[in-house]
């Protein structure tokens, strides 16, 4: 092939052993009994930030939330079982691009604009490296360029340049990023490109940046759902008269648009109404997807671009009596949250629906792998090839960890965590210490998942073994990942 024939390569044949591989960011040789490549190919990454796996008809929701994402799923590979490493946005986006988690990398909090190391190896950096054009365009806050990941990009658009940082409700938003993205692809379509879309549509708050009441129209409560609301530790309902009715109501917390920090009432036609809002927004972005993919096509790039839509982490609607994820200010570990949608278009692999067990961290060294680039010894994660052409796991478990810093200001929740994870096919545990002036205390969930996929049933008394295997497992997967402060941490008494 030539220096930019961009198409890709697929031989059937088995894998061999092949040469030496080159050195990290280097174009990797072929190997020499088979291989398939999509070298010089485009890459696109595309995410909509708070997107729950489970919420996309791809991933058999009920509703009709993404028509056009569902048809991308259908012509390519839809990873069923793939996991997140926190539950927000910004240690998981790092984790995305650097193939390393969050106790590595070490971008787990955002009020103090802490910075991604100068010498840490990006994907954006390697595809640069590999003669890429690339450019971002991105929702403010947490893909903000003062976090030195997005700075990295040749172009990026960030659309706190444009708002009013001190504005919570203004995320930033797919109509203000697609368009961007579409005018820049027009431009320099012509040169190989990894180019990054991303928007907080989906993220609260739910009646914006537009509200969608198509999936419950007939709501006449009176919650204000302009704003976000949260709990941060398990919660039950409350018991009050509504009429000559009593019922039962869940206290949220939320802001006044002066800052005014309150509770509000939520009912259950509450709640139902704001997953229908959440779903409505899914529906609203899923037309700005199917413009950027109308856009490739008529730019004829649909075979010369690799295309990767996920998710950095889901949301909560009341389960355990929980609301969102406590954001930056505490962990919420359950699969509402880390199991994320991945969808992954490669021209030159059939569509196909995989269960294995898949990493964050994993998604860098894959696309390199198809790209023929080496990743860096610095990358944790593994690429997907042995689980995409053979069908052969690469995970055995999956883990998750990030700590959790007090925020002053915030009378909801200022106490500092940690919160760690593994997950296997049948069993999950999720460790979390909560660091209180005088004193601190250990929480342990043990789910078998394989029976309870919703998590609803702590079985850990009943279950010491597997317990005591997990948290081995937990404890040699920080060592192994440089993470020993957090684990004397969590084994301090």
């Amino acid at each position: 092939m030539g220096t930019h024939a961009r198409a890709c390569l697929l031989i059937l044949a088995l894998w061999g052993t092949g040469p030496p591989p080159g050195e990290a960011g280097e174009p990797a040789p072929d190997r020499s009994a088979g291989d398939y490549l999509c070298r010089d190919s485009n890459v696109v990454f595309f995410t909509l930030t708070n997107l729950r796996a489970d919420h996309l008809g791809a991933y058999g929701y009920s509703r009709s939330t993404s028509p056009n994402l569902d048809q991308l799923a259908a012509r390519s590979l839809v990873f069923e079982n793939a996991y997140s490493h926190a539950s927000w946005t910004l240690p998981v986006a790092v984790s995305l691009f650097t193939s390393q988690y969050p106790f590595t990398h070490g971008l787990m909090n955002r009020e103090n604009f802490e910075k991604l190391d100068a010498g840490a190896v990006t994907i954006i950096d390697l595809l640069k490296k590999n003669g890429y054009l690339t450019a971002a365009f991105v929702g403010d806050r947490d893909y903000g360029a003062a976090f030195g990941l997005t700075s990295r990009f040749d172009a990026v658009f960030d659309t706190l340049t444009d708002q009013d940082p001190k504005d919570w409700k203004k995320y930033g938003v797919l109509k203000e990023t697609v368009p961007r993205a579409i005018a820049w692809l027009r431009d320099h379509y012509q040169r190989k490109f990894f180019l990054f879309i991303q928007g907080y549509d989906v993220h609260c708050p739910f009646a914006v940046p537009e509200e969608n009441r198509m999936f419950d129209p007939d709501y006449q409560g009176s919650i204000d759902f302009t704003r976000c609301y949260w709990t941060f530790k398990r919660t039950r309902p409350i018991k009050v008269r509504r009429g000559s009715e009593e019922r039962e109501v869940y206290l949220l917390k939320t802001k006044s648009a002066e800052e005014d920090e309150f509770e509000a009432r939520f009912y259950p036609e509450d709640v139902k109404h704001m997953v229908a809002l959440y779903d409505g927004e899914i529906y609203n972005s899923d037309k700005w997807v199917k413009n950027v993919l109308d856009e490739l096509k008529r730019l004829g790039l649909e075979k010369k671009t690799i295309i990767v839509f996920f998710s950095e982490h889901g949301d909560m609607f009341g389960k355990h009596g929980r609301f969102m994820r406590g954001g930056p200010l505490r962990g919420t570990f359950y699969d509402d949250v880390l199991r994320i949608p991945l969808i992954i278009h490669h021209p030159g692999l059939k569509p196909r629906r995989i269960d294995g067990l898949v990493q964050g961290v994993d998604l860098a060294p894959t696309v390199l792998s198809f790209l023929g680039i080496e990743a860096p010894p610095s990358f944790a994660g593994k690429s997907l090839e042995p689980l995409i052409l053979e069908g052969k796991p690469v995970n055995e478990y999956v883990f998750a960890g990030s700590s959790y810093s007090p925020r002053t200001t915030n009378r909801f929740f200022r106490h500092q965590s940690i919160i760690v994870s593994v997950r296997g096919r049948d069993w999950k545990l999720i460790t979390e210490k909560l660091f209180y002036p005088e004193k601190s205390e250990t929480y342990h969930e043990l789910f078998n998942v394989r029976k309870d996929p919703e998590e609803l049933q702590d079985v850990q008394p009943a279950n010491e073994t597997v317990f005591n295997d997990l948290a081995q497992r937990l404890r040699d997967w920080l060592v192994a990942i440089r993470a020993e402060t957090y684990l004397e941490a969590l084994q301090k008494k």
